[in-house]
């Protein structure tokens, strides 16, 4: 969850609110800058009002391109919650107004809410139907005789198998993947580590009828059984 205001009170009652839940907290005084790459678990982000700016929709706007997979979430105070100031916040585009002055019985399961469902969608179903990744989990799984089975990958190769889940059939660059991989692993790695890393994934999918492929450049696939060319 990550949250952006100036308002020491209502973060410190986020940070608690967060910390009760379970729920990772990070907390800015400004909007992110384009191009910051934002941590795999964030699923929420809260925007105070009075950092949105004159036009929020805009606001809204560049949150929601940083952060696609999250719910991105106006907080006002309680002066703006009459009509007015409701339609203005829903209009800008956020998934969700709260009021600040809320209190913590309430805002706890509507933030709850706004994070399970936001977390409930990340999921990605191969074409072929038979191997599936589960983002809220970190569970990677492949269809054995109808029934699934865990692979047990690690944060590392499940960041990998996301990434070539999201672009099934088209390449991905090594670079690409690095940055998938350096997120989750939270510092640096070098190309070595990715083929590396790569190669293990490859041996982990190996009950799955369909194949990550390479091609010349530092590019891979992921195919499912359905689309893989005849050899």
């Amino acid at each position: 969850m990550l949250i952006l205001s100036r308002d020491a009170g209502w973060l410190a009652r986020l940070e608690y609110l967060a910390g009760r839940g379970g729920w990772p907290f990070e907390a800015r005084a400004a909007m992110p800058a384009p191009g910051r790459t934002p941590p795999p678990e964030l699923a929420v982000v809260v925007l105070d009002r009075a950092l949105a700016g004159a036009v929020p929709l805009r606001s809204v706007a560049a949150l929601r391109a940083l952060y696609p997979i999250a719910a991105i979430v106006l907080a006002i105070d309680e002066s703006e919650m009459g009509h007015d100031g409701v339609a203005l916040a829903v209009a800008c585009g956020a998934d969700e107004v709260l009021g600040k002055h809320w209190p913590d019985e309430k805002l706890a399961p509507r933030l709850a809410g706004l994070r399970d469902r936001a977390l409930a969608v990340q999921a990605r179903l191969s074409v072929d139907g038979a191997l599936k990744a589960e983002r809220r989990a970190h569970r990677a799984l492949v269809k054995l005789r109808g029934r699934w089975k865990d692979l047990g990958l690690d944060a590392g190769g499940f960041a990998l198998l996301w990434r070539l889940l999201e672009r099934e059939g088209e390449s991905v660059s090594r670079a690409d993947l690095g940055v998938a991989l350096t997120a989750a692993a939270g510092r640096e790695l070098d190309g070595g580590t990715v083929t590396r890393r790569l190669a293990a994934l490859k041996k982990s999918l190996s009950p799955w009828p369909g194949a990550i492929e390479s091609a010349r450049g530092g590019l891979y696939r992921l195919v499912s059984s359905v689309r893989r060319a005849p050899r």
